[in-house]
């Protein structure tokens, strides 16, 4: 990783899980930089929160400017985020494999099962999905991070471990859990869904971020002009993008892998005028 992205991570581990990290010294082009990386990746109030934390260290400087518009750019953050948290605690999620989506809804369904752990399952799945059709998605790994130390003693890990194995996410499970290693510093200990040694190959999935663009916003769909034959895509990079990941984790996550790619394939076929 560059000093960039060092620091990136340094301040959100301050600011989120109150680690103890030492800022590196950067220019004012590249503090904006860590501004942009911030706002792309949705984690401003993480980030700001550790500027805070570290504001007496020598080499963070900021200048007056760029201090509004941290704080400008946090409190908009927040209003947000908490427009999101007043959805429904156990929100609806789906698989594209119908036979793996059957299981997640009876799973979903059961009232035997605590919330807690169904609500840490979906967490999961979320951040699968998110990395199949986007790449790493950093907010949400934090969010994940977040739930395991403040909930991780209400969940139950044994039934999760076997939920997980169950829908074939164990694999995927493994590597956010390295992620959150990775990135944020925590322990295996840490993270009892970890059942094996974190994936050497976490660094170059972590490396995504250097590629990362707000992809959820540049779908790619297949049309027609109404006096050609010709059928043409409407985002050609968005395409290989998608296809490059759906290789890179078919091995996290074979069976919805599959489906997924063919889903989005189909939904872009959506366009094509009959």
């Amino acid at each position: 990783m560059n000093i960039i992205q060092r620091n990136f991570f340094r301040l959100i581990r301050c600011g989120e899980f109150k680690k103890q990290e030492q800022i590196e010294p950067m220019s004012v082009s590249k503090w904006n930089k860590v501004y942009q990386l911030a706002l792309m990746h949705q984690v401003i109030p993480s980030v700001y929160a550790g500027i805070q934390q570290c504001r007496n260290q020598f080499f963070l400087h900021l200048s007056d400017k760029q201090i509004k518009e941290w704080e400008r750019a946090y409190i908009e953050a927040c209003r947000t985020n908490k427009q999101e948290e007043e959805n429904e605690l156990l929100r609806a999620d789906h698989l594209t494999n119908p036979l793996l989506n059957k299981k997640l809804q009876a799973i979903l369904d059961d009232e035997k099962s605590d919330i807690a752990t169904r609500q840490l399952l979906l967490i999961v799945i979320h951040i699968a999905r998110h990395i199949l059709n986007e790449g790493v998605p950093v907010y949400n790994l934090v969010e994940l991070g977040k739930y395991l130390s403040s909930e991780g003693h209400h969940v139950d890990f044994q039934t999760l471990n076997k939920w997980l194995k169950s829908l074939g996410f164990n694999p995927m499970a493994q590597l956010e859990g390295a992620l959150l290693i990775q990135m944020f510093g925590f322990s295996k200990d840490e993270i009892p869904f970890m059942l094996s040694e974190p994936d050497k190959r976490v660094e170059r999935v972590a490396q995504e971020l250097t590629e990362f663009t707000n992809t959820h916003t540049e779908e790619f769909y297949f049309s027609q002009d109404s006096d050609s034959v010709f059928v043409h895509t409407s985002n050609s990079s968005a395409i290989l993008g998608h296809i490059r990941r759906s290789a890179q984790y078919f091995r996290y996550l074979p069976s919805e892998t599959l489906t997924n790619f063919f889903a989005s394939f189909a939904h872009s076929l959506s366009h094509i005028e009959e």
